[in-house]
């Protein structure tokens, strides 16, 4: 029981360190990209969690879960350890489930949930802000290509350069955001970022969700190590206290029956 205790403890500690690590490399996405949520539809409303703030929580809520059974591993406590085990296995099957949802997200799932609003970069100065950033974070430009910008009325408080395109036979000058050049602070542009900013993203999500599917692989393999652990340290529990109970009931036996002979020899006397 022992060592099926030590190897409980050191499964425990690389679950919570697994978790801690977790905590931060979601935190870091988010604090990172949390503004790219803002061109996801699915985001805005509610209905669809970033990857980054799908392992945060996912990370927070393994990191309890892993004190239940480490301290009911350190007390020997039966219901905490099955307890652990029970939560463990609801984890594995949303795990999985999660798992396969990372790994089949194609680029037309994500296409559809995606929604840069170029047309308002000019009306609108939160959405010109998330733009600009965008842009330059993903180093991209407009929703499919620089060209979206074409006939859009800037005005004098909006930084813009211009860029010469290729237009049948002839150069024609197009201005765009600023942060669409890869130089800054120019008037005219000679490198501009021809990536569109959709393409960028979804090449963005689908990294992360890759990563997380890997991560999420490896992690499923421990719980499925920690629940077999759980279980068996459980019936050894309830095992090693039934032997214990056993053993004191027969200990309390030899005493109750020695007390009779000794009031019998006494009594004889």
């Amino acid at each position: 029981m022992k060592t099926l205790k030590y190897l409980m403890m050191m499964i425990t500690t690389k679950f919570m360190i697994l978790s801690i690590l977790m905590i931060v490399l979601g935190f870091s996405m988010y604090a990172r990209y949390h503004t790219f949520s803002f061109f996801y539809n699915e985001v805005k409303s509610g209905e669809f969690l970033t990857p980054a703030l799908f392992t945060f929580v996912l990370g927070i809520f393994l990191l309890i879960v892993t004190l239940f059974g480490f301290f009911g591993t350190l007390k020997e406590s039966t219901c905490l350890v099955n307890l652990y085990a029970l939560i463990l296995t609801i984890l594995l099957i949303l795990k999985f489930v999660a798992v396969i949802l990372a790994l089949s997200l194609d680029t037309a799932t994500i296409r559809a949930i995606l929604h840069i609003p170029v047309t308002k970069y000019v009306s609108d100065s939160e959405i010109e802000m998330e733009i600009d950033q965008l842009q330059v974070s993903l180093n991209c430009c407009g929703s499919e290509s620089y060209l979206d910008y074409v006939g859009m009325e800037f005005t004098s408080k909006h930084s813009t350069s211009v860029f010469l395109t290729i237009y049948g036979n002839s150069l024609v000058p197009v201005v765009v955001p600023a942060s669409c050049c890869a130089t800054e602070g120019v008037e005219y542009c000679a490198t501009m970022r021809t990536t569109g900013c959709s393409s960028a993203l979804i090449s963005f999500f689908m990294r992360s969700s890759n990563v997380l599917g890997v991560l999420g692989i490896a992690v499923t393999m421990m719980k499925l190590l920690g629940i077999i652990f759980a279980v068996l340290l459980a019936r050894c529990i309830r095992k090693a206290k039934s032997e214990r109970g056993l053993i004191s009931w027969r200990i309390n036996e030899l005493a109750i029956a020695a007390r009779e002979n000794e009031a019998r020899n006494q009594s004889g006397n």
